[in-house]
């Protein structure tokens, strides 16, 4: 499993945000990609980032935010949130594949396998952060096999 070793300034996004709680997030997070669009909000926000915000919630659970990055001239929503991801060293870990399978698959496997294993990065906060390519880019869309997205991990020297 290859990833790229990259610092990353601190950005804002404007996102849709809702608490999972962890049992069962794979199974309830793409029926929030799915009410979003649904309802009008991909008008709003395309949906660049899907991010994992593990701090301040309830015990178990999480924030995940449908999210693209802030334009600073546009005011902010009703039903919307803006949130900013810190600068960190991240590692990048490119995933190629339909959504949301491959993604999933690829996350079980950095934190099941990478992270336990790589013996010289840690992770240095709770944040996930899910980067989408522009799906009209694919014949088939995020059901293309072809379909391009990352994982980023804040990480640390271990």
């Amino acid at each position: 499993m290859g990833c790229n070793i990259v610092n990353k300034e601190a950005f804002t996004v404007l996102a849709r945000s809702r608490v999972f709680r962890y049992e069962d997030a794979m199974a309830r997070i793409p029926g929030f990609w799915e009410e979003h669009y649904r309802t009008g909000g991909g008008s709003v926000i395309c949906g660049m980032y899907g991010i994992c915000l593990e701090e301040g919630g309830p015990e178990g659970s999480f924030e995940y935010l449908i999210a693209d990055d802030l334009d600073p001239s546009r005011e902010v929503p009703e039903g919307f949130v803006t949130r900013t991801i810190p600068a960190f060293t991240w590692a990048v870990f490119p995933c190629v594949g339909k959504m949301p399978q491959a993604l999933q698959d690829l996350n079980r496997r950095i934190f099941s396998q990478w992270l336990p294993e790589n013996g010289e990065y840690q992770m240095a906060a709770g944040i996930n952060v899910e980067m989408y390519s522009d799906p009209g880019q694919f014949e088939k869309g995020t059901q293309d096999d072809r379909y391009y997205s990352e994982i980023w991990i804040p990480v640390k020297k271990a």
